[in-house]
């Protein structure tokens, strides 16, 4: 009514035409300012609700989050809402039919666009009632509503190109000359360490079954001198900082029974979703440094080193550099494990490229490698 100019009756006869109408009227658009568009959009599906979609402007910004396109037209909005609709029928079906608060499916889907595109993460986990869940559908739902996607990666050809020569000449062993990129850094002991964990560590110490009396061991062991030649590992891969990882051996010395179980459940992909056990293990471990960069490259590179070929080691630099070049994903410092998600995710294409290309299997281990020497050597 505030942007309509005529009489009040020519407006009712407006709405009326529209609530019989067979289809939308793209016409009828042209009697409001351009702004009111979508407001006439939902209006014309909440006149008549059970055979039409309800479009807003939630709705459409809730588009991007299941991957489809914001149109800029009825038709084509309304043609994402019916591919949307389709989908919810078959994974979730008309959840409120039969119910005392039974209404229209395109309702109940413009309720639940709502909720997709307002709520965040825990807001989600706190209605569910899933505090303590192992729900990993909703693993980087925070992440898909900042940035609305997942992370496309391109212009890579050069850098991996220049890595797998040099890794299949062996150029990142400790001793070799510097004819290819990167060769001036000796990178091949991350090998060396995993063979160490895989026949020393791992057998000894499950790390996803710690407890009180082995928490510290494990940690040490991570590090021993003795069977290393250095206790600069796992120091290396914090890029030689040193009190992030005294910080975390005082607080697991401190309360070995807590630290064992959430470190074991970190390590356990069986106990819940990566987001859960990595927010577990900042709440646990909030006093180590006053970065969440730095707590969250500590909890990362523990999972990397467990798990080679699943995740990677996260540090904020190193990423950052990485992702500013090849995507438009734009790097939140701090504690993030949904974008943690999305990025490990968009690295597994990085390895994926790797393998194909490389004379040796290939690990994230590996991936680290590539995206430190860029870090530090920039384009080949």
């Amino acid at each position: 009514m505030n942007n309509w100019r005529d009489s009040i009756d020519e407006l009712a006869a407006l709405i009326d035409s529209m609530r019989t109408a067979s289809s939308y009227d793209e016409a009828w658009e042209r009697q409001f300012p351009a702004f009111a568009q979508r407001g006439l959009w939902e209006l014309y599906g909440r006149l008549n609700p059970e055979d039409r979609p309800i479009i807003n402007n939630w709705v459409g910004s809730a588009f991007t989050t299941f991957g489809l396109q914001n149109p800029q037209s009825y038709d084509a909005s309304a043609a994402q809402f019916n591919t949307l609709q389709a989908q919810y029928i078959e994974t979730v079906g008309h959840v409120t039919a039969t119910t005392p608060h039974e209404v229209p499916l395109t309702e109940e889907l413009e309720q639940f666009l709502y909720i997709a595109e307002t709520a965040d993460e825990s807001e989600l986990r706190t209605a569910f009632g899933m505090d303590a869940p192992t729900h990993d559908a909703f693993a980087g739902w925070d992440a898909m509503i900042t940035h609305g996607d997942t992370i496309e990666l391109s212009g890579l050809r050069p850098i991996l190109d220049a890595f797998n020569q040099a890794a299949n000449n062996d150029a990142y062993e400790s001793d070799q000359p510097l004819d290819h990129w990167g060769a001036n850094h000796w990178e091949t002991w991350k090998d060396d360490y995993r063979t160490y964990l895989e026949t020393t560590v791992f057998p000894e110490y499950d790390p996803t079954e710690l407890t009180a009396d082995t928490v510290i061991d494990f940690i040490d062991a991570l590090s021993d001198s003795d069977a290393l030649g250095t206790t600069k590992i796992p120091t290396y891969l914090l890029g030689g900082r040193w009190q992030p990882l005294d910080d975390f051996r005082t607080i697991t010395a401190n309360n070995p029974g807590d630290a064992a179980a959430v470190l074991s459940a970190l390590l356990d992909d069986e106990q819940g979703s990566i987001t859960e056990r990595l927010r577990r293990f900042n709440d646990f471990y909030a006093s180590i440094s006053d970065s969440g960069s730095e707590r969250m490259s500590v909890a990362t590179m523990l999972l990397m080193i467990t798990h080679p070929d699943q995740y990677i080691m996260y540090r904020y630099s190193m990423f950052s550099d990485f992702f500013d070049d090849f995507s438009t994903y734009d790097i939140p410092n701090g504690f993030n494990p949904s974008d943690y998600i999305l990025m490990n995710d968009a690295l597994h294409s990085v390895r994926a490229d790797l393998d194909t290309y490389n004379d040796t299997p290939v690990t994230m281990l590996d991936v680290h490698t590539l995206l430190w020497i860029y870090h530090r050597q920039g384009q080949p």
